[in-house]
C-alpha cells in the first residue's frame, strides 16, 4: 500500500515537473466552479461576452491547467483579432499537455506565423506530426503544413538579396498599375492600369466589373533611362476590361486578354493585335483552337514570334488554372497542350514568363509549397523538359499575393507589382536586381534597318538568324515599315541573312558565347544594293561574313555551307548576274605566302558554286592577298575582318 502510494506521488511529481500541472477536465473542477463555468457560456451565447469571458478568466487563473476554459477564451480573442491574448491561452494549453490536440497545434502554429514566429511554429507542427491523436483525414493536411512551414523557416531565416525600386509617377500614379512587359531593347512599356475606385483585388480578367476598370497602357522609354508617361490604348481599350498582356520582341504584336467581349468564346479570352505605321490594328480574337468556353487568361508569346503559353481553367489539366502552351503553324494555332505536373499543380498555377534563353521559365503559383498565398517560382528545361520547380525565396515572396514577372534579356532586374497599400490594393510597378542563382542565362538582342543604298529609303526585307552549327533556321522574321526588325538572341555562332527579292543579300556573323558578360546588343544598318539587270554595273564589294576556313588553309569548314547556298541561291534567280570571289587576308606571315592563300581561299568557293551547279563561264576569282585591308592590323579584331572572302557584280 504504501510502495503504491509513494509510486503515485513520484508519477505526480515528474508530471508536474515535465509538463507543468496535469490538464484539469470540466469534472475535475469544484461544483461551484463546474457552475460558473456553465453560467459563462450561457452569458457568451446571450452575447453578454465581456461578462462570460470575465468569469472564465478567473476560473483558468484558479485552475491554470483548465484547458477548455481556456480554448474557449482562446476562440473568443481570436474572433475579436487579439491575437496577443489568443497565443497565450494556446501556449499554456500545449506547455500543459504532453500530446498537443491537432486544432490547438494548428491553430497555435498559424498565430505563430502571422508573427513572423516560423521556427516556433515549425516546432509545434513537428510535435504535431509526431502525435498519435491525428487521424487518416488530419495527417495529409498536418504533414502539407510541416512542408510549408519547414520551407518558411529556412526561407525566413536565410533571405535572398532584395532591395525593390519603384518605377517614377510617370508611371505609377494613384491608380493601380501592374503586369509590366517591355520589347528587346527596353524602349517600350506596356502594362495594365486600374481604377481603383471601389474595386476588388485585381486579377486581370477576375475582376467585378461593376467596381473597377482595367485597360492596356503604353509608354516609352528614353536613351537615359528615363520614363515618358504612359497613355491609354485607345484602340484597344473598351468598356470592359483589358490586361494580362505579352508584348513580342519588336514591339509589335500584342497578345492580351479582354472579358466580356461580343465576339468572345468564354468570360475572358485572349486577343492579338498588330502594330503598324505606330498603330494597333482592331483586336481579333485567337479563336476556339486557343480560346474556350471556360477561364483563359495570362498569356506569354515566346521570342521566337511562334509559341504562346497562357493559363487556363480548362478540363484535361492537373487542377484549377494550369500553364499551356500552343505552336503557330501554317495551319494557326495547334491545338494547346498541357506543360505538364512538374509545373502545374492541382491549385492554380499562371502568369507564364518564359525567358528568351529559351530555357528558364518564371511564373506564380498557390500550388507549390512557398511562403503563402501566390508565391513566385522558375524552372529551368534540361534537355527539352522542365526540371524542379525552385521558389524565389523570402523577401521576394511574402505571405500576401505575389504577381506577375517581367526579367531583363541579360537577367540582371525583374520587374513586379506590389501592392503598397493592402487594403485599398493600390499596386505599383517596382523592379529589383534578380540574385544571381535565380537568373536566366544572359540573352542579347539584334536591331536591324534596312535601307537602299542609292535612295537611302527603308525596306522590309526578311531576316533570317541560323545556327551554324546545324544550319536550321532559328527565326525567320520580317522588318516593319520603317525597316527596322528587333530579336533577341542566345548564345551560339550565327548567320544573320538579310534578304529582299531584287537585291543583293548582305550577312552578318555574330558570335555570343555562352556565361559571358553581357554582351552589347548587335546594331547594324545596312545598305543592300539593288540588282540592276538591264544595267550593266559592277558592284561594290560585299564580304560574305559566314566563310570559314582551317587556319593557315583554304579547307572551307562545315559552318560555311549556308552561306555558299545564300550564294548560288542569289546565282540563281539571277541568271545573267556574273561574280568575281575575292580574296583577303591580314598582314601576318610573308606577302607572297599570304596572297596565294587568299587566292586559294576565294578558289575554294569557287570550286563549291561550280559543284552546286553554276556555270564556270559566270565565274571568277582573285586573290588580293594584304593588300586591300579594311582595318589595322595592329590587333586581333582588325586582323579578323581583313581575313575576309567577298563578291563582286561583274560584267
Amino acid at each position: 500500500m504504501h510502495i503504491r502510494i509513494l509510486f503515485f506521488a513520484f508519477s505526480f511529481i515528474f508530471l508536474t515537473n515535465t509538463f507543468g500541472q496535469i490538464p484539469l477536465s470540466l469534472s475535475d473542477l469544484d461544483k461551484k466552479s463546474r457552475k460558473q463555468y456553465e453560467k459563462a457560456l450561457r452569458c457568451i451565447k446571450k452575447k453578454d461576452s465581456k461578462k462570460g469571458v470575465a468569469m472564465i478568466e478567473s476560473l483558468v487563473e484558479k485552475y491554470p491547467t483548465f484547458n477548455e476554459g481556456r480554448a474557449k477564451l482562446a476562440s473568443y480573442y481570436l474572433s475579436k483579432n487579439r491575437s496577443d491574448e489568443a497565443l497565450i491561452q494556446l501556449e499554456a494549453i500545449t506547455q500543459s499537455s504532453q500530446a498537443i490536440d491537432p486544432k490547438i497545434g494548428m491553430t497555435l502554429a498559424e498565430e505563430y506565423e502571422k508573427k513572423n514566429e516560423y521556427g516556433k511554429a515549425f516546432d509545434v507542427i513537428s510535435k504535431l506530426k509526431r502525435s498519435e491523436k491525428l487521424t487518416a483525414k488530419q495527417k495529409p493536411i498536418v504533414n502539407k503544413r510541416y512542408l510549408e512551414l519547414k520551407f518558411r523557416n529556412e526561407a525566413f531565416n536565410n533571405p535572398v538579396p532584395f532591395n525593390p525600386t519603384a518605377l517614377p509617377s510617370t508611371i505609377n500614379t494613384a491608380e493601380s498599375e501592374y503586369m509590366p512587359a517591355f520589347n528587346a531593347d527596353g524602349s517600350v512599356l506596356i502594362y495594365t492600369t486600374r481604377d481603383n475606385a471601389n474595386s476588388d483585388k485585381p486579377g486581370s480578367g477576375n475582376v467585378n466589373r461593376k467596381s473597377s476598370q482595367e485597360d492596356l497602357y503604353i509608354a516609352t522609354i528614353n536613351p537615359d533611362g528615363t520614363f515618358n508617361s504612359g497613355t491609354p490604348i485607345s484602340a484597344l481599350n473598351t468598356i470592359e476590361n483589358e490586361g494580362a498582356h505579352t508584348l513580342s520582341q519588336d514591339g509589335n504584336i500584342l497578345i492580351f486578354t479582354a472579358c466580356g467581349r461580343r465576339d468572345a468564346i468564354g468570360g475572358c479570352d485572349l486577343y492579338i493585335s498588330f502594330k503598324k505605321n505606330d498603330e494597333w490594328s482592331p483586336a481579333r480574337n485567337l479563336g476556339p483552337q486557343i480560346n474556350t468556353r471556360y477561364w483563359d487568361a495570362h498569356p506569354f508569346l515566346a521570342a521566337d514570334n511562334k509559341t504562346l503559353y497562357f493559363s487556363s481553367e480548362r478540363p484535361g489539366g492537373e487542377g484549377g488554372r494550369d500553364i499551356w502552351k500552343s505552336k503557330l503553324g501554317e495551319n494557326g494555332w495547334s491545338k494547346p497542350e498541357n506543360i505538364g505536373d512538374v509545373i502545374n499543380t492541382k491549385n492554380n498555377d499562371e502568369s507564364p514568363f518564359f525567358h528568351p534563353d529559351n530555357k528558364t521559365l518564371y511564373f506564380r503559383s498557390n500550388g507549390h509549397i512557398g511562403m503563402g498565398d501566390y508565391d513566385l517560382f522558375l524552372a529551368r528545361k534540361n534537355k527539352g523538359e522542365f526540371s524542379k520547380v525552385t521558389n524565389l525565396g523570402y523577401p521576394i515572396n511574402t505571405s500576401r499575393s505575389e504577381g506577375t514577372l517581367f526579367v531583363e534579356l541579360n537577367g540582371a532586374k525583374a520587374y513586379y507589382a506590389s501592392d503598397t497599400n493592402n487594403e485599398k490594393y493600390n499596386f505599383d510597378i517596382l523592379y529589383f536586381d534578380l540574385p544571381e542563382e535565380l537568373k536566366p542565362e544572359k540573352v542579347s538582342y539584334i536591331k536591324v534597318l534596312v535601307i537602299d543604298k542609292e535612295t537611302r529609303e527603308s525596306l522590309s526585307a526578311t531576316i533570317e538568324l541560323v545556327d551554324l552549327n546545324d544550319t536550321n533556321v532559328q527565326s525567320e522574321i520580317f522588318t516593319n515599315e520603317k525597316g527596322i526588325s528587333l530579336s533577341t538572341v542566345t548564345a551560339g555562332n550565327y548567320s544573320l541573312s538579310i534578304n529582299k527579292k531584287g537585291y543583293l543579300f548582305h550577312s552578318e556573323n555574330i558570335n555570343l558565347k555562352a556565361g559571358s558578360e553581357k554582351s552589347k546588343p548587335f546594331v547594324y544598318e545596312i545598305e543592300l544594293q539593288r540588282i540592276k539587270p538591264e544595267v550593266v554595273v559592277k558592284s561594290e564589294p560585299i564580304v560574305l561574313k559566314n566563310i570559314f576556313f582551317q587556319t593557315g588553309s583554304a579547307e572551307l569548314l562545315p559552318q560555311s555551307q549556308f552561306e555558299i547556298e545564300k550564294l548560288y541561291k542569289l546565282m540563281s534567280e539571277n541568271p545573267e548576274t556574273k561574280i568575281k570571289i575575292l580574296g583577303h587576308t591580314d598582314n601576318v606571315g610573308e606577302e607572297e605566302s599570304n596572297l596565294k592563300l587568299s587566292e586559294a581561299r576565294a578558289k575554294s568557293v569557287y570550286d563549291a558554286l561550280i559543284a552546286k551547279g553554276i556555270n564556270v563561264s559566270r565565274l571568277a576569282f582573285e586573290g588580293k592577298g594584304e593588300t586591300q585591308p579594311i582595318a589595322d592590323n595592329i590587333d586581333e579584331d582588325g586582323r579578323r575582318k581583313n581575313r575576309r572572302t567577298e563578291f563582286v557584280i561583274i560584267k
